[in-house]
């Protein structure tokens, strides 16, 4: 594996140089395969690592007293998981893997040297933990103001999205690897309700049911029934040496 997603979806929206890439590129080289159903985190543990998906998919989730499962992040090609994890004692989440998995296993001190030497990879990291902030938003008022329908097409149409912006020009970006138990996790529903919504979606030509997964048909209608606008995705941030005080 060469490619670096993070890297990829990085060039796009920050002010990276060659050697910034070429440093970020050299934080990955602890690269481990992770099988399907593997806890790459667990809920309480030290964190040790800040961990860079490659390939697959995972999941941030939190078991409660009674075994339900939530499901509050899903983890694509190109996420940065636990950037600043490392102040604290323990996590307070699990991460799983929901697909086999290519993970590199970055020490905090190492990133952190490089973010107090290089003014881009600050930047840069700085826009990642932007992003993720502005996703969970988007997460919560998906699952607080929108029917199970309308839900369901914004989490596909995000989920595209981001596949798009880490490995572009990959028919990934159109099968989502999430089994219906994932998808009622994540979405705040029942398994039923969740089987119930994919036949709709199906019947109206949006998605097709496949073995270990959804596929995508028609990710314009998807984006149009989940009222989706990936901004905050690509935020756009002032450029290094722009700001100014207020």
């Amino acid at each position: 594996m060469n490619a670096n997603p993070l890297v990829t979806r990085l060039q796009q929206f920050c002010p990276l140089d060659a050697g910034d890439l070429q440093d970020l590129n050299a934080l990955s080289l602890d690269r481990r395969h992770i099988a399907h159903g593997t806890n790459i985190v667990h809920g309480g543990s030290a964190a040790n690592h800040i961990h860079l998906i490659l390939s697959g998919w995972a999941a941030r989730y939190k078991v409660l007293t009674d075994g339900t499962r939530q499901i509050t992040a899903l983890l694509l090609p190109g996420d940065l998981c636990g950037v600043r994890c490392a102040m604290l004692s323990q996590m307070d989440q699990g991460i799983m893997a929901l697909t086999p998995m290519h993970v590199a296993y970055i020490k905090p001190q190492a990133l952190y040297r490089l973010e107090s030497t290089s003014a881009g990879i600050r930047h840069a990291m700085n826009w990642c933990s932007l992003v993720e902030d502005a996703t969970s938003r988007a997460w919560i008022i998906n699952l607080g103001c929108r029917q199970a329908l309308p839900r369901t097409a914004n989490l596909f149409s995000e989920l595209s999205e981001r596949t798009m912006m880490s490995v572009p020009d990959s028919l990934a970006d159109s099968f989502l690897p999430l089994t219906q138990l994932e998808l009622a996790d994540t979405l705040g529903l029942t398994p039923v309700h969740v089987n119930r919504v994919l036949r709709e979606l199906q019947q109206r030509g949006m998605v097709a049911l496949r073995r270990g997964g959804v596929m995508m048909t028609d990710l314009s209608a998807l984006r149009q029934l989940g009222s989706f606008d990936g901004a905050y995705l690509r935020p756009k941030t002032i450029a290094i040496g722009e700001q100014t005080a207020a």
